[in-house]
């Protein structure tokens, strides 16, 4: 199957699953069937029709469901873990492979992480130094925790300096 009509089954799929919302919203608000419920509308269109058509199509759904999202996810931090403690079957190297050999990028905190071992490799900082920015690290993966790191950082710090204060 040419490219093309591969690309036009799938529009026709798009198409329709926007005519159910728009003829759901106008019998909404226009009353367009005075003795259908709008939500029967949306419900027939998505639940009965878009899936007939999409398989008399043979158009499949390419996404990937929200568990499978997850367990990667997970599968993902459980190898970086190996990875940074050194711990499980994987090789460090193997690790890395097998992400590139999948797409993936290692990201920005995979980077930081193999500057810290390294520095820590060459003796530029110790054990606490290390644990201590290996922690931070894991903590600000996203922007969010990272947020959330900053917070718990300045309420610490004024934690000590009331302690500074008393003394």
């Amino acid at each position: 199957m040419s490219p093309l009509s591969e690309r036009a089954r799938e529009k026709i799929v798009e198409v329709l699953a926007l005519a159910i919302l728009g003829v759901g919203l106008l019998d909404l608000f226009l009353g367009v069937f005075p003795e259908i419920p709008f939500f029967v509308v949306w419900i027939v269109g998505y639940a009965v029709l878009l899936p007939i058509v999409a398989l008399l199509l043979g158009v499949e759904d390419e996404d990937e469901s929200f568990v499978d999202g997850i367990e990667r996810a997970a599968d993902d931090v459980a190898r970086e873990i190996e990875r940074v403690t050194g711990t499980g079957s994987r090789s460090r190297n193997g690790t890395d492979g097998d992400r590139r050999d999948r797409g993936e990028s290692t990201g920005d905190v995979g980077d930081a992480i193999e500057t810290l071992r390294a520095r820590y490799a060459r003796g530029d900082l110790t054990d606490e130094q290390f644990e201590r920015k290996l922690d931070r690290l894991l903590e600000t993966e996203s922007p969010e925790s990272a947020a959330e790191w900053r917070t718990r950082e300045r309420e610490r710090e004024r934690e000590r300096e009331r302690l500074d204060e008393r003394s």
